[in-house]
């Protein structure tokens, strides 16, 4: 017994010296990696899509980095399978954005920034630089391969990883010098691309030109008229078909329309979001390649006029004086550069009273108008796009109120204050759209009660004329998610207006949980010498129970139900499993299925033979 006691505390002397010796060299090699003296970084990191990691020059982990941190020299940076990152270089407008399944390395040698393009694809964008103030004092921007070299410097272009270790090149706007390693260099101009490959240079030798859309180029669309795209181009040999190939990757596209044959234009229609596409001609007659565009990638971006706030559709403006002064009052979404404010007299849009742009405001007050119906609309100028995104025309008229003694005749209306209580945020649902309001009021002895409306972006009632309620609260079911102006007025005993609040807010179907992922993030999972497999997973918000399936070979050996983090595997026979973890909310829905983590069980065990002490023969 003595004996093994002295074997347990060597043991864990041992253990907790390695434990220590370990911990000691990766908080050493992380300070030196964080520790950058006065060494001024390459690069800064912009907006990050989902998981972006970086591996420092004199580490070997790689690290999740977040947006804003500095990027030093010779480091890596990686992204995901639907990752994405922009870097920002320092001292200059240049940048360059990292697609996913991607991998570079960035370095400064010899007055220049240059780019080492490992995996995947990139779009760097240094023609906006080019004319700036001090741009001959900015580094130049290379991309190096063992194949050569290609200098950016003023150029907005493209490339990608193509076959073996060959770099593609699409020079979008501006120019570029390709050089291979053979010495023979050659510019590319707009619209030109060549690759540079262990043969050599290769270019472009037709006169393929892409007339629309504008390759890497957002395309703005009417959120709520997704019109078909018109792809353009020249080049491709005469009677020849032409077919768009889509995809959301550059390895999986996919057949999606045919132009006639002889015709150098189509059209299609894709949903909002990012594609990537290219177009080949093949010979009607048998159904050969003949050429083929480069790939492209554009993004499809939904804009929407400015949401209305005041006045609603329809509306009755009572006027307490002639001329009246009529208040205008609407949201503008995101990346708006300007919107527009024009209103007329009549139906046909011919005598217009007004037209005024506004950059930040959201209110306007058009002073002494008459009596009268008046017509108006609200427009929106992305900074993408320079063609307004039109709203809806609508209409309110405006009526001087009853003459003073009949006013004096009405009971004296006393004001209140009425404000919403639930929070500026999102509101979710699972099975139907529901809208839920609550509000307070001051003087609520006066408040006889409530009339709750509820308008749809296009301005049309949701809930007919209103609904009038004696609570400060109502939950109703709406038609489908979106944006909805809600608006309460208090009434008293005759149900005039004592006070009103509006809001705008967003309803949105619950998303599903994200999948969680077991701990360690990598590596093989491996059961200890006592046979045991202990596993954990990260815990995720929302989540009531977790669900652990165990595969051999592709086939379902366990699935079981937990409400922990973490279980411990027994009675598994030595070999090698996969296993997979899944999460369930409290409505019952199913997060994605994590990727799947080898397991292994060892077909030793920690356990000592059996000693043969005394043998007895009869």
């Amino acid at each position: 017994m003595k004996k093994q006691w002295k074997r347990l505390v060597t043991a864990a002397i041992c253990s907790s010296s390695v434990f220590a010796v370990t911990y000691y060299w990766y908080k050493s090699t992380d300070q030196s990696a964080n520790s950058h003296g006065n060494e001024k970084p390459l690069a800064y990191v912009g907006k990050v899509v989902d998981d972006i990691q970086r591996r420092p020059a004199a580490r070997l982990l790689w690290q999740l980095v977040n947006t804003g941190e500095p990027l030093y020299n010779g480091e890596a940076v990686r992204t995901s399978e639907r990752g994405e990152v922009r870097i920002q270089f320092t001292d200059s407008d240049r940048y360059l954005d990292l697609e996913p399944e991607s991998l570079i390395v960035i370095k400064k040698s010899e007055g220049e920034i240059a780019l080492d393009l490992m995996e995947g694809s990139l779009f760097v964008n240094a023609k906006a630089d080019s004319n700036s103030a001090g741009a001959d004092k900015a580094p130049g921007l290379v991309l190096s391969s063992a194949n050569g070299k290609v200098d950016l410097s003023h150029a907005s272009a493209s490339l990608s990883k193509g076959r073996g270790n060959a770099v593609d090149v699409q020079v979008l706007e501006g120019k570029a010098s390709i050089q291979g390693k053979d010495g023979q260099s050659k510019e590319l101009t707009t619209g030109s691309y060549g690759a540079l490959g262990a043969s050599g240079l290769e270019f472009n030798k037709s006169n393929l030109k892409i007339l629309s859309p504008a390759p890497s180029k957002p395309i703005a669309m009417d959120a709520e008229d997704l019109k078909e795209i018109p792809f353009k181009w020249t080049g491709f040999p005469t009677n020849s078909e032409v077919s768009l190939w889509t995809g959301e990757t550059r390895r999986d596209l996919k057949f999606l329309a045919k132009a006639p044959a002889g015709q150098s234009e189509l059209s299609a229609k894709l949903p909002f979001g990012k594609h990537y596409w290219k177009l080949v001609a093949t010979n009607p007659q048998n159904q050969q390649v003949i050429g083929e565009s480069p790939t492209f990638r554009s993004e499809i971006l939904a804009r929407y006029a400015p949401t209305v706030v005041f006045p609603t559709a329809d509306a009755e403006i009572p006027a307490n004086t002639m001329p009246f002064d009529m208040s205008f009052k609407w949201q503008k979404g995101d990346d708006t550069r300007s919107v527009t404010l024009e209103v007329w007299t009549d139906p046909g849009l011919k005598n217009k009273v007004l037209t005024k742009s506004f950059t930040s405001e959201e209110a306007y007050t058009l002073p002494a108008i008459k009596e009268g119906t008046y017509y108006w609309r609200m427009s929106s100028y992305y900074v993408e796009s320079t063609k307004p995104f039109l709203g809806k025309v609508q209409k309110f008229s405006v009526k001087p109120t009853a003459q003073v003694h009949l006013e004096a005749a009405k009971p004296e209306v006393i004001p209140v204050n009425v404000a919403f209580t639930m929070p500026q945020a999102p509101q979710y649902y699972v099975d139907s759209p529901t809208v839920g309001l609550t509000w307070n009021v001051d003087k609520t002895d006066k408040v006889s009660s409530y009339r709750v409306k509820v308008y749809g972006e296009d301005n049309n009632p949701t809930w007919g004329s209103g609904i009038d309620v004696k609570e400060n609260k109502i939950s109703r079911p709406v038609p489908k998610p979106g944006r909805y102006i809600a608006s309460v007025e208090a009434l008293d005993k005759d149900g005039q207006v004592m006070g009103t609040t509006k809001q705008t807010l967003d309803v949105a179907p619950l998303p599903i949980l994200q999948s969680p992922t077991f701990l360690p993030a990598e590596g093989i999972l491996q059961a200890g010498i006592d046979g045991r497999s202990t596993l954990e997973w990260s815990k995720v918000e929302g989540a009531k129970e977790y669900w652990l399936v165990v595969k051999k070979n592709g086939k379902q050996l366990k699935r079981s139900k937990y409400n922990v983090t973490s279980t411990s595997l027994r009675n598994l026979l030595p070999g090698e499993y996969d296993v997979e973890i899944s999460a369930v909310d409290n409505y019952g829905r199913s997060s994605e299925i994590s990727p799947s983590r080898k397991l292994l069980v060892p077909d030793k065990s920690g356990l000592r033979a059996p000693t043969v002490k005394k043998i007895k023969v009869n």
